[in-house]
């Protein structure tokens, strides 16, 4: 009966048709601030890595294609990482100068800044294609190896682990989410899958509820499950693990209604399980916790 009703006398005040609405020559600065603590169990010991990340970047449309997909160019403008784990503590940020990465595991992150890729998306927000990430690795590489090659080598298998297509896909994830084709309304849901390739492959189920419009913005639910792909084998510095993890994440997601941006966004993530190796014929496994906050914003 309400569809016939809608049908017949359009769409009321209320409903959305959240999309994307973006010109040539937009341009949108976002900060995404990740916070995370993981625990493991190691020989009777427990072991906690904290880390603070902060990653800026700006999101340049550069044009509009004809079927109506955002070109666009991101740029990273701000790297800064903490990290405390077994006593010490190692810290950069790019905004600071005097704070140049002596330690070698932060030069990658000190060349991100002025990096840019590719992405492509459409209205409904999901991302067609990302390119210029090759490019972007070479030139990283030539930055922190100059001409030394033996380096070069080194760090292009390095930065190829960490920075492929889906990771781009992936750590930009707070500024895009695929919006439902249907028209909705306080109340609405819809469900989005997600395959996430990090250090180990992980199936993610969204769960989006919409819980207040305005004439402003849509404010969203989120909650999600978390598990790895069965089977998984990842590669940690020559030794072979599995991965056996599941979790949970719930947060809050403003979108600007008008442009069809994501204002803010907060999710708090909690993962458990442990991680299989074999060490030279003995199996080790390790429990483990990984318990995220992030907060992804425009800022100016």
């Amino acid at each position: 009966m309400s569809f016939m009703l809608v049908s017949a006398m359009g769409f009321s005040a209320n409903d959305v048709d959240l999309k994307f609405n973006l010109k040539k020559g937009d341009v949108t600065k976002y900060r995404a601030t990740i916070e995370q603590t993981t625990t493991q169990q190691m020989g009777g010991m427990e072991q906690t890595v904290n880390q603070n990340q902060i990653f800026e970047y700006t999101i340049d449309v550069n044009d509009v294609n004809a079927i109506g997909n955002f070109v666009t160019q991101i740029t990273y403008t701000r790297v800064a990482i903490n990290m405390a784990a077994g006593g010490m503590n190692i810290a950069f940020d790019s905004a600071e100068e005097d704070l140049a990465p002596a330690n070698p595991q932060l030069m990658g992150f000190a060349a991100l800044v002025g990096q840019s890729v590719n992405v492509t998306f459409s209205p409904k927000g999901e991302i067609v294609e990302v390119s210029g990430v090759e490019a972007m690795i070479e030139s990283m590489i030539s930055e922190l190896a100059g001409d030394n090659e033996a380096m070069k080598g080194q760090m292009r298998q390095s930065l190829l682990q960490s920075f492929n297509d889906e990771q781009m896909k992936q750590m930009f994830g707070g500024s895009f989410i695929k919006y439902p084709e249907k028209v909705i309304k306080v109340g609405s849901k819809w469900t989005e899958n997600q395959a996430v390739v990090t250090q180990f492959p992980l199936n993610v189920i969204n769960n989006y509820v919409v819980n207040a419009i305005t004439a402003d913005k849509v404010d969203l639910e989120v909650t999600s499950t978390i598990v790895t792909e069965p089977g998984n084998k990842s590669n940690m510095q020559g030794i072979e693990a599995t991965f056996n993890l599941f979790g949970t994440q719930s947060g809050t997601i403003s979108i600007e209604r008008s442009t069809g941006k994501i204002i803010s966004s907060t999710v708090n993530q909690n993962i458990s399980g442990n991680l299989s190796a074999d060490m030279g014929g003995q199996n080790m496994d390790v429990p483990m916790t990984i318990a995220s906050k992030v907060i992804t914003e425009v800022i100016k």
